[in-house]
């Protein structure tokens, strides 16, 4: 027995990157689906350059859908870089740690792979850390794959 269908969130991050890469590794292993996902909350009038200036851990706020895609469509060719086969985009309005979990609903999805940015001990309890609310509600296994220092 064996994954048949993993999901990977990425905000374009290289811990994102590194996550994306695990989970690629994983699918191609399992010869399963890998869904490629990106949460964005839009903010009307916030430019590129504000993105850009923001720290990285809250840059996911202030993506717009086309950043959103674009993360998305990056982490697809970074998968099949590695070697998944069957690889699918989704970029979804909404929280990233919520939209992970619909995804995997949504998907009947039996893995769950991100990165552990945000999981150092001056942010683990910090409000809205993705892997933690993840690993607590997802409705599948979850891999917390060690990207951070």
């Amino acid at each position: 027995m064996g994954y048949r269908n993993v999901v990977v969130g990425t905000d374009g991050s290289e811990s994102a990157a590194a996550a994306v890469r695990h989970a690629a590794r994983l699918a191609a292993a399992f010869e399963c689906r890998l869904t490629v996902v990106t949460g964005f909350t839009p903010h009307p009038g916030r430019t590129a350059q504000a993105q850009a200036e923001a720290p990285e851990e809250i840059r996911w706020a202030i993506t717009e859908s086309a950043t959103a895609e674009e993360h998305a469509t990056e982490g697809q060719r970074l998968a099949e870089a590695e070697g998944a086969k069957d690889v699918r985009v989704r970029a979804e309005k909404g929280d990233p740690a919520d939209t992970l979990i619909h995804v995997a609903e949504d998907t009947g999805a039996d893995c769950i792979v991100v990165g552990s940015k945000g999981m150092s001990a001056s942010t683990l309890f910090r409000l809205g850390n993705v892997p933690n609310k993840v690993s607590h509600h997802a409705p599948c296994d979850v891999i917390i794959v060690h990207t951070a220092d």
